[in-house]
């Protein structure tokens, strides 16, 4: 790590160190009129007045990594490293602003950079760019999801972030949200950086529109206290346009190996999402199904046309606290590890699968990625994991990831299917 973002990392986290062994509470809301220098949602913040601040961010994460049998991977890895603002202009506005820090200390990517107009609760309004709404667990932040890595259908399937506008909403105390969406292009995830057949075809790209609705059904049949209440489903979807070329999405491991390289397409890519998340008390219980669609029109022999490249998965999980928070709630620590209490301790364990292959099975199925009929390849990952809450804003995890692969010509190691990972990890976020 560089000493640039050694010192950072210190800097900031010296006054959370200072208020968390030295108070019992954390630090007091400021007054209506308070200025200066303060606290807003726990964080340090510059505050104007009682609705004008700019709150400071901070992220750092820690990877050390092992493997078995031996791949050509790094066992350090500096995952994330970021500094920004949030805060609000008035009750009406608020905004975001962060971006990435390479491990020399230089600026890299923008992350998020939006404004948010959040008068109405049935009707807000987004512009800038942050995550297209799509993805139950990829529009979690990186340091708030219960697993090292995202499962595969979070970060090979979804879109990720883009420039666009967003309408969204919520009614009945959060019973039921909404989120539709236009973005200048795919995303992250879904950029182009395969080679296409005529300059400017890019510009083919945009623009996507997504749309989400995700519903807590049994809240208007159970109590305040039933363990029903907090079990929410969504569905969620995108289309937009591929230019032709090598374009299409690809199946990658946690660690950054294609198992299935780009096809040719030309067309829709479409997406179509389905969600659960339950967590009654300690425990929680969330589940992911993902499709993409993506057509190749005229990428046969002849210009003929080929059956849609086809990427599925799902993952399911669960979680259980052991030192008893309320999974719901944030995790509220009761004493932390300066305080002489255990912090909180959580268990996690989760399945997933991610393939990809084309529409069609008929005759013979091939690697070639102008088959009509593609010879699928898919990954199968268990991950089990511990999750240590040490303090406020700090988290130690340890994941234990077994890797399995259909297809022995398409792996890490050719001719090796299943493969073994160990990951630790220290994360730190003002």
């Amino acid at each position: 790590m560089s000493m640039r973002i050694l010192i950072v990392v210190l800097v900031t986290a010296l006054p959370w160190g200072v208020a968390e062994a030295g108070a019992q509470d954390p630090p007091a809301a400021p007054a209506p009129d308070e200025r200066g220098f303060g606290w807003r949602n726990e964080r340090p913040a510059i505050i104007f007045g009682e609705d004008v601040y700019v709150s400071l961010r901070a992220r750092i994460v820690f990877d050390w990594r092992g493997f078995d049998p031996d791949v050509d991977e790094d066992t350090y890895d500096l995952n994330v490293a970021r500094l920004g603002v949030k805060g609000e202009i008035t009750r009406h506005l608020d905004y975001e602003i962060e971006r990435e820090i390479d491990e020399d200390g230089n600026w890299e990517d923008w992350k998020d950079v939006y404004i948010n107009w959040d008068t109405f609760d049935p009707f807000q309004v987004r512009a800038g760019r942050y995550k297209i709404p799509f993805g139950f667990e990829q529009n979690l932040g990186r340091t708030e999801i219960d697993f090292i890595y995202r499962a595969r259908i979070s970060t090979q399937l979804t879109p990720a972030r883009d420039k666009g506008v967003t309408v969204y909403g919520r009614a009945f105390g959060r019973g039921l949200t909404y989120e539709v969406g236009v973005f200048n292009t795919d995303g992250d995830i879904g950029k182009l950086e395969e080679p296409q057949f005529e300059p400017g075809a890019e510009d083919d790209l945009g623009p996507t529109y997504a749309a989400r609705v995700t519903a807590a059904v049994f809240r208007p049949f159970v109590g305040e206290e039933a363990a029903l209440r907090s079990l929410r489903v969504g569905a969620a979807y995108t289309t937009g346009n591929l230019p032709e070329g090598l374009n299409s999405l690809r199946g990658e491991t946690p660690y950054g190996y294609d198992y299935f390289e780009p096809v040719y397409v030309k067309g829709r890519r479409q997406r179509l999402g389905l969600e659960l998340d339950w967590t009654p008390g300690p425990f929680g219980l969330r589940a992911e199904w993902i499709q993409s669609r993506e057509e190749r029109q005229g990428q046969g022999l002849g210009d003929r046309d080929l059956s849609d490249f086809l990427g599925t998965g799902w993952y399911v999980y669960g979680t259980w606290i052991v030192t008893g928070q309320d999974k719901d709630d944030n995790i509220s620590m009761r004493r932390s590890v300066l305080r002489g209490g255990p912090g909180a301790i959580e268990l996690a364990a989760r399945y997933e699968e991610l393939g990809f292959g084309s529409a069609s099975k008929e005759g013979t199925p091939l690697r070639n990625p102008r088959a009509d009929h593609l010879l699928e390849n898919r990954d199968r990952l268990w991950t089990a994991g511990v999750n240590w809450y040490v303090m406020p804003h700090v988290k130690v995890v340890a994941n234990a990831i077994h890797e399995d692969f259909e297809d022995a010509a398409r792996t890490p190691l050719s001719g090796e299917t299943a493969f073994w990972s160990g990951v630790f990890r220290l994360q730190i976020v003002f």
